[in-house]
């Protein structure tokens, strides 16, 4: 239980916060008060999320769910604002410890306090199995409290029992779940039985003090949750055989919830335990935290309630406010061990954490983006992605002069002078594809390893769940290797593929899955291939023009252009066609084309379905569903290139080194700024935003420039050469990522870490 911050809400709703009680991946939970008095506990979107519409649509869902659910072991709703600038649900207040804190203070539970955990949890997950008819996924030993009376359950979904979420460019939300299950490593959409599998990590957890899988190297967590044979031997003999079979790899061997609850306590768990049926020293804990919510003075009220920023989408937006940290790694599965705050100019929020995956389910129930969705925004040259936000809270920083040019954090320098393709980030390290690859630290720029064997490697991608393995494109193979050291882990030649293949050209990842372009003979075909499971999922031969230059997966589809089969009646030109190709099979889905966007204009597909497109030189946004054109802006000096969508603004460069701030929604104006550039010809310029989403840089051939998000004034420009002339020899810069404190660029074969706000 801790004090308010200054920045932190006093009011949501009728209830006045008094303290804050924990923190979860996806929210914090205050200890407050209503008109009558009576404490309450109010779950409190965090901002950064607040904003996102498929935040919101699921948090509505859930708080739904909470509705339907309460009864034994899960609290009463008493209100909820799904609607307000800070989501938020009110339950009833009761003193208690989560699971996590009581096996950090006491050790292992007993073994009758783990039958009565087991049997409440189970007959929850059985009536909401009843209720919802799909996977529940609000297991965790952070949201599973523990009172004086039993055992409750605080989330209702996949948002409350998260470790971790992440904002990301584009409206996207990525979601880190608390535990992974066998179908979910071989990247196959959690069901009923994932729950039970959950359960029994999360019992043999509270029985043993540590995770059945927790025996081994860390990045091997998955294959052992996979394959390996859990290790229940500090589990209580009379438990192993029930959570022997709860933990079964597959879900059809897996017991029902209903048959748990029967065998922990024979005759149900619908009684409350009542009290003493935990030890005394966490009986003691409870009570003691039952005193301090007495203790506390009455509600403070702040001179100023924060207020509601203009709307988004329909939906208020949360104002902005300092980054809260993320919570620390649940004790199961098997994890990293925490980082220790990076030291003063480390690249603190750019620390990629890929412990575990969404899945197919989430993204069409919600809208959510599959696979490792936040707040690093990647170049779209080389279909680079996104990935979650780091655990630890940015250091505070000096604010730069205004106008006045960063010095870089650091500056390197690749080997061979040559990059080939977009570095990937991945945990703490720059990952670099050159002509030796190598391995950088975020926070100091310094060389961690290189890479000989690794020669001619490119297209660099995560490689599906396991946060320390990465997958590559080599000029004969696929190949895995560690993040941390660059050893290589497995490789997989194209011609076990198919007999004569040419190197893959990768064009889209999302989750577990890449889609290649490769040709055999005279035939050229898209691949589905699983890089989790290494196995190839389906190929599909590409017709006349079906290039798959263009592909993004988003909606549970993968969506690409072609050239359509005929210009339309009076057209001159052959418009682009843009097509869904069925992710599971390859099968075409539909076919459609978008006013007179051309098969060469800029488009970018947004999660919520909005296609960006700058057909005719112009600016325009289509339903991608309808085909209804949105809203447009024409052309003015210059075109415009390559639009970036983030926290539901697009940002649009043109040719003109002019970049215009546009509301998502309607196509409103907000602020048109530039690059103080004189250029004599037209000029390609590449926008990128802050993980804060308070500054956007803007990158050409001769420098990057760093605007304010809120008002699109120029805050300052880098430059790595003294001349423009001799910068546009070296070609554009390109951002590698950009997180909430500093971003890192590439130009020419030099990468450097600039800091942002």
């Amino acid at each position: 239980m801790e004090a308010l911050t200054a920045e932190e809400p006093r009011e949501l709703g009728p209830y006045r916060m008094r303290a804050r009680l924990r923190e979860t991946g996806t929210a914090r939970v205050y200890l407050a008060h209503g008109a009558d008095g009576r404490g309450v506990c109010v779950t409190a979107a965090r901002p950064d999320l607040a904003a996102l519409p498929a935040f919101r649509t699921r948090f509505r869902a859930e708080a739904q769910a909470a509705e339907r659910l309460a009864g034994p072991w899960v609290p009463p709703l008493l209100a909820t604002g799904p609607e307000e600038w800070l989501p938020w649900l009110a339950t009833p207040f009761t003193a208690a410890l989560t699971l996590a804190e009581a096996v950090a203070l006491a050790g292992p539970l007993p073994e009758e306090a783990v039958r009565t955990l087991g049997a409440a949890l189970a007959a929850t997950l059985e009536r909401a199995h009843a209720v919802t008819g799909e996977a529940f996924q609000g297991l965790g030993p952070d949201v599973v409290l523990l009172t004086a009376e039993g055992p409750l359950v605080t989330a209702f979904g996949v948002l409350g029992g998260a470790s971790a979420a992440s904002a990301g460019e584009g409206g996207r939300l990525g979601v880190t779940v608390g535990y992974l299950t066998p179908e979910q490593v071989a990247g196959e959409q959690p069901g009923p039985a994932a729950d039970v599998f959950m359960l029994g990590m999360l019992l043999a957890y509270a029985a043993g003090g540590a995770g059945p899988f927790d025996s081994g190297p860390a990045d091997a967590a998955a294959h052992r949750i996979a394959h390996s044979v859990p290790d229940l031997t500090p589990v209580p003999a009379a438990l192993r055989p029930l959570l022997g079979r709860c933990l079964a790899k597959a879900p059809g061997s897996r017991p029902a919830p209903a048959e748990v609850a029967a065998e922990l306590i024979p005759g149900g768990a619908a009684p409350l335990p009542g009290t003493g049926w935990l030890p005394p020293r966490l009986t003691a804990a409870i009570a003691e935290r039952a005193a301090q919510a007495q203790e506390l003075p009455g509600p403070v009220v702040a001179d100023r309630v924060p207020e509601p920023a203009p709307a988004l989408n329909g939906h208020p937006t949360a104002p902005p406010q300092p980054a809260w940290s993320a919570p620390q790694p649940l004790p199961v599965p098997p994890q990293e061990a925490p980082r220790a705050a990076p030291p003063a100019g480390a690249l603190s929020r750019l620390a990629a954490d890929r412990r575990s995956l969404l899945t197919a389910g989430l993204a069409a129930v919600a809208g959510l983006a599959v696979g490792a969705a936040g707040v690093l925004a990647f170049d779209g040259d080389d279909g680079g992605g996104k990935a979650p936000a780091a655990d630890s809270k940015p250091a505070a920083r000096p604010q730069p002069v205004p106008g006045a040019p960063p010095a870089a954090r650091w500056g390197y320098a690749v080997p061979g002078g040559k990059l080939l393709g977009t570095p990937l980030v991945q945990g703490a390290v720059l990952v670099v594809p050159g002509a030796t690859p190598t391995g950088v630290d975020l926070r100091t720029g310094k060389q961690l390893w290189t890479r000989p064997e690794l020669a001619g490697l490119a297209q660099l991608q995560p490689a599906g769940p396991d946060p320390a393995v990465a997958f590559g494109v080599g000029p004969t193979d696929f190949t895995w290797f560690a993040v941390a050291d660059g050893a290589i882990r497995q490789k997989v030649a194209y011609a076990q593929l198919a007999p004569g293949m040419s190197t893959p050209e990768v064009r889209a990842h999302d989750g577990t899955t890449v889609w290649f372009t490769a040709t055999v003979g005279k035939d050229t075909a898209l691949y589905a291939y699983d890089i989790a499971a290494r196995t190839t999922l389906w190929r599909r031969p590409l017709g006349r023009g079906e290039t798959f230059e263009w592909a993004t997966a988003v909606g549970g589809r993968l969506i690409a252009r072609r050239p359509a089969a005929a210009p339309p009646k009076g057209a001159r030109q052959v418009l682009g066609e843009f097509f869904a190709v069925d992710p599971k099979t390859g099968k075409d889905l539909w076919a459609r084309s978008y006013g007179t966007v051309l098969p060469t204009d800029a488009a970018v597909l947004s999660p919520d379905g909005t296609l960006l497109t700058t057909a005719g030189g112009g600016l325009q946004a289509f339903d991608l569903e309808t085909t209804k054109l949105r809203w447009q802006r024409a052309k003015g000096a210059g075109t415009y290139g390559t639009p970036l969508l983030s926290k539901g603004v697009v940002y649009a460069p043109d040719t003109t080194t002019k970049v215009a701030a546009v509301a998502a929604p309607d196509g409103r104006e907000m602020w048109v700024g530039s690059t103080d550039l004189a250029p004599t010809t037209p000029v390609e310029t590449r926008t990128v935003a802050s993980a804060s989403g308070r500054t956007v840089l803007a990158l050409d051939p001769f420098q990057v420039t760093a605007l304010d998000a809120a008002s699109g004034e120029r805050l300052w420009k880098f430059q790595d050469a003294g001349t423009k002339e001799q910068s546009a020899d070296r070609g554009t810069y390109r951002a590698v990522a950009a997180g909430a404190d500093a971003a890192v660029v590439w130009h020419g074969a030099t990468l450097y870490a600039l800091p942002v706000r």
